[in-house]
């Protein structure tokens, strides 16, 4: 290539000798020269470049004949084969024939220096993209302009051609309003209906797709349907499908399935689940979201008939709108009047329209306003974020209902599925409906606490996904209720459901007695599915109520009757239930492994679902953690996570596996602990919200593994704290485990009264939620010990380690680590009030309890050698510390001062004070926590004179 050459290409030119390359220069030629001939496609001037694309390019032209300006599309030669050229001709003549108000109109077709042209209406407007993105649009207009470019579309599809590249880039909205669309590149392109694949990547991520030479990409993927994107034959319901992606993120501004890669969009295909459209602001009918859904559809057979039905129905919803306009504008008299007609049944459209009106007793904009009033006046951080939490969960599951709900209908009246199956499938999802109008009616309850509204996060999370309905799994093999009793079951799993919403938003006591019934009831029908539902009910009833060896015995008897019924999905969750109790409440290895074995075979009887498989691998985790196997641990709870990727049902249960995996690992490495448990944060603020208290615990976690002395250990607990005491119920022992390291830390820093604060409000937390004597209560006293210790209010420290005592002894005895501290303060305390004899007893017998080599022996011969000195005994007191096998300064810890000093000031006594130990009394002192008033008075109970505290440098 020439430098000439090169920089015509660079100015947009076009290789030098092309037609666009000449074009540009007789252009410039006739406007500086005024000679030279403009150039010609066929008979028409060209006066301008409109645009370049893959397939060609687009020239603004004039027809001198007709006095018009014209759109002319230069195909390049070099994208179709003879064979290609002539499909191209033949299709271009169809459209030539159709004149429709929704379609540029083709004029001619012609052949220009061996590259087929195709001359076209010329519109002078914007594409409805551009349309799109200038301004905000009401829902109705942007309807109005769809529905107009899809009339077009069925028309070309009445012409026996196929589109194959419908988009808003590719509808042209002129300058009056009207609406065309253009763009058939692609109908006029190609040997055969099928197309090429999106990519390469797509053959390498493992899809059976059919490559092209050139791996050209033929159509745009965005809007691209399963069986075009896979390079598979195409008809006009492929158009159809493209034509709903491009309404649905018209309407809703997002896209129904992944964009981030041609590998990740085909994913999204073959799940056949678009995503449902966000529910926020102004919102369109929740009937147009229906009729786009099944245009939406994987299998092509599923979506409408043809353009003119999806048409039919989408301006069904406009009209229904206007008429609803037209009655409310009417006034009280005229709306009652034309109720009938207003009020048109969908199914005189659609058999299957009317299915998203079985959730208006369920979940619905009324009962969504209903419950958002009666959630207006609880005071809470996380209600809010509870609330939208809640919301979303429930619109989610509502909008996947009503999709299943509606394949059952299809299916059936198309006589795609058995009668029988699909009556199970109809009775599956209608129980499903029945679990969450009982949740939504006790959100509505007024008597609804802080505390259930937290729970109705998880209870929401948890709902059961609408599509395991599909081949009704729950329901097979289960023996349809006698008729006699039919009536009877379907009220008693009503009661049951009821039950289940009690337990869950933490009306345990009402939930319990409602289970209790149902129970009995269920016993005396005799249905056995029935009567296994009612005992599994219980069984969790009872091990919420905290009457976990009641619950297991009703668990097991519910497995009894399940297997008995064949109701083997209710085993295998029941199964679990009992394994992971036994594993993660109880720390039972034995009994764990063998509900684990029991639980892994019932789970194999099933289709179960990714969520239940990955709850299996954790408790295999756990149960090597328990047996004192980290690396199976630290696989188990890795698994588990993979299990849960791309399942955004089990979010809730990420947080716990994240966690006991940070658990595991931080046997080997701190850092990576402390990362997974930030990540489980994360998981956890994202699943329940910043202030839930699911969230807290994980507060709570990370707070405690970071150091001790950083600020960031005490906000995060302190911010967990704060979250439990506005939710007292459930998590008062997690407030309490918060309180009680609060004060620790405030000890830690020396900041006493904070520390006292927290010693207080722990007392205050076991008071109303622990039974009198709870081995619990000696907590706080033994933390106030402390604080009156480090004050100098020895009496009432003593005072509070004999109420600790009082509780710890007869439960933990005398070998017990906190027992021996609690008693080794008491003689420190003594010490200080100059109570030496007692102070000596108290130590005498700790000595027999603790290990020569423990490290609870240090403030014990600390303290006998202090005893030792008051006596006057200096050979005892050297012993004592001799005793401590002469450890290396820095390594005593908190007592390192101490027994810096003792050791000084015996030897000093004895006339042996030499130079090292001397260095190493300054060294403790300068990184002594005492302060210069508690050494002074320490001093003065061991009767330092003013010359050796000189001697010793303490003066």
């Amino acid at each position: 290539m020439t430098d000439g050459a090169s920089a015509a290409r660079g100015a947009g030119l076009g290789p030098v000798g092309s037609f666009e390359h000449r074009r540009v220069v007789s252009t410039v030629r006739q406007r500086l020269f005024g000679s030279g001939a403009l150039p010609q496609i066929g008979r028409y001037r060209i006066d301008g470049r409109l645009g370049v694309g893959g397939m060609g390019e687009v020239y603004l032209g004039y027809d001198e004949a007709l006095d018009r300006k014209v759109a002319i599309k230069r195909v390049l030669g070099a994208l179709t084969s003879e064979v290609g050229q002539a499909r191209l001709r033949r299709e271009a003549r169809a459209l030539a024939r159709l004149s429709h108000p929704n379609v540029v109109q083709v004029y001619e077709i012609g052949e220009h220096e061996q590259c087929t042209f195709v001359a076209m209406e010329f519109v002078d407007g914007q594409t409805l993209a551009s349309w799109l993105d200038a301004e905000p649009r009401s829902w109705s207009a942007v309807l109005d302009r769809f529905v107009a470019a899809g009339r077009g579309l069925a028309a070309v599809h009445e012409a026996g051609l196929v589109h194959r590249d419908f988009k808003p880039d590719n509808v042209l909205v002129s300058a009056d309003g009207g609406v065309r669309v253009a763009d058939f590149g692609l109908v006029f392109t190609g040997d055969d209906p099928r197309l090429e694949p999106a990519s390469a990547e797509l053959g390498q991520a493992g899809f059976n797709v059919r490559m092209s030479v050139t791996g050209a990409v033929l159509g745009t993927i965005r809007y691209m349907s399963r069986e075009q994107l896979l390079g598979r034959e195409v008809d006009a319901r492929s158009d159809q499908f493209s034509f709903c992606v491009g309404l649905y993120e018209a309407l809703w501004g997002v896209a129904p399935f992944s964009l981030a890669s041609a590998v990740e969009r085909l994913r999204a295909l073959e799940r056949g689940v678009p995503t449902p459209p966000p529910r926020t602001g102004a919102r369109p009918p929740a009937w147009l979201w229906r009729v786009i859904r099944r245009g939406l559809s994987k299998d092509p057979a599923a979506r409408w008939p043809d353009m003119h039905a999806l048409l039919g129905a989408l301006d069904e919803v406009g009209r229904r709108r206007r008429r609803w306009a037209w009655v409310g504008s009417g006034g009280v008299a005229v709306a009652v009047g034309v109720g009938a007609l207003a009020l048109t049944p969908e199914a005189e459209l659609d058999p299957c329209a009317a299915v998203e009106r079985e959730l208006d007793g369920t979940w619905s904009d009324e009962r969504r306003a209903a419950v958002e009033r009666e959630l207006a006046d609880l005071d809470a951080e996380h209600v809010e974020g509870s609330r939208a939490r809640i919301f979303e969960g429930l619109d989610r599951w509502s909008t996947r209902w009503v999709d299943e709900r509606e394949r059952v209908c299809r299916a059936s009246a198309e006589q795609r599925i058995e009668p029988e199956l699909a009556r199970l499938e109809g009775a599956c999802l209608t129980r499903q409906r029945q679990q969450v109008q009982a949740l939504v009616e006790l959100l509505l309850d007024p008597t609804l606490t802080v505390d259930g509204l937290a729970n109705a996060v998880e209870a929401v999370a948890d709902l059961a996904e609408p599509a395991a309905c599909e081949g009704a799994p729950a329901s097979l093999g289960l023996t349809p209720a006698p008729s006699a009793v039919a009536d009877e079951v379907a009220a008693l799993r009503r009661d049951i459901d009821q039950a289940q919403g009690l337990r869950l938003l933490d009306r345990i006591e009402e939930g319990l007695s409602l289970a209790t019934t149902t129970q009995r009831r269920a016993q005396e029908l005799g249905y056995g599915p029935a009567k296994a539902e009612a005992l599994g009910e219980l069984a969790k009833a009872e091990i919420a109520a905290g009457a976990l060896e009641r619950g297991v015995e009703l668990a097991e008897d519910a497995i009894d009757e399940a297997e008995l019924a064949h109701h083997d999905y209710l085993a295998a969750e029941l199964w679990t239930l009992l394994t992971l109790r036994t594993l993660v409440g109880l720390d039972d290895a034995d009994m764990g492994a063998v509900w684990l074995r029991r639980a892994e075979v019932a789970d194999g009887r099933v289709a179960s679902s990714p969520r239940a498989r990955a709850r299996l691998i954790f408790a295999r985790g756990r149960l090597a953690e328990l047996r004192g196997e980290p690396d199976a641990a630290e696989d188990g709870y890795r698994r588990a996570l993979v299990e849960l990727e791309g399942d955004q049902s089990a979010a809730i249960d990420r947080p716990v596996y994240r966690s006991n995996l940070a658990r595991i690992v931080a046997l080997r490495d701190t850092d990576e602990a402390i990362a997974l448990l930030r990540a489980a944060l994360v998981d956890a603020e994202q699943a329940f919200g910043p202030n839930h208290p699911r969230t807290a615990k994980l507060l709570f976690e990370l707070g405690f593994a970071l150091p001790r002395d950083s600020a960031e250990s005490s906000e995060l607990v302190e911010r967990a704290a704060r979250i439990w005491t506005q939710t007292r119920t459930r998590p008062s022992g997690d407030l309490a485990t918060a309180e009680y390291r609060l004060g620790v830390l405030a000890l830690e820093r020396g900041e006493l009264e904070a520390a006292e604060a927290h010693a207080h409000a722990l007392a205050s937390v076991h008071a109303d939620s622990l039974p009198p004597g709870h081995h619990a209560h000696g907590e706080s006293p033994q933390l106030l010990a402390k604080i009156y210790g480090i004050r100098g209010d020895h009496e009432l420290a003593l005072e509070q380690i004999r109420v600790a005592l009082a509780l710890w002894l007869p439960i933990h005895g005398e070998t017990d680590e906190r027992v021996i501290q609690l008693r080794g303060d008491a003689a420190s305390n003594l010490l200080a009030l100059g109570r030496v004899d007692e102070a000596a007893t108290e130590l005498d017998a700790l000595v027999e309890y603790v290990p020569d080599r423990s490290t609870r022996l240090i403030p014990i011969r600390v303290d006998r050698c202090e005893v030792a000195l008051r006596r006057g005994d200096l050979e005892a007191a050297s012993a004592e510390l001799d005793a401590l096998d002469s450890p290396e300064p820095g390594k005593l810890g908190p007592y390192e001062f101490s027994f810096a000093l003792l050791r000084a000031l015996v030897d000093q006594r004895r006339g042996r004070l030499g130079h090292a130990v001397l260095e190493r009394l300054r060294s403790a002192r300068a990184d002594a926590a005492p302060t210069d008033e508690q050494i002074s008075a320490w001093l003065d109970q061991l009767e330092v004179s003013a010359a050796e505290r000189s001697a010793l440098g303490l003066d």
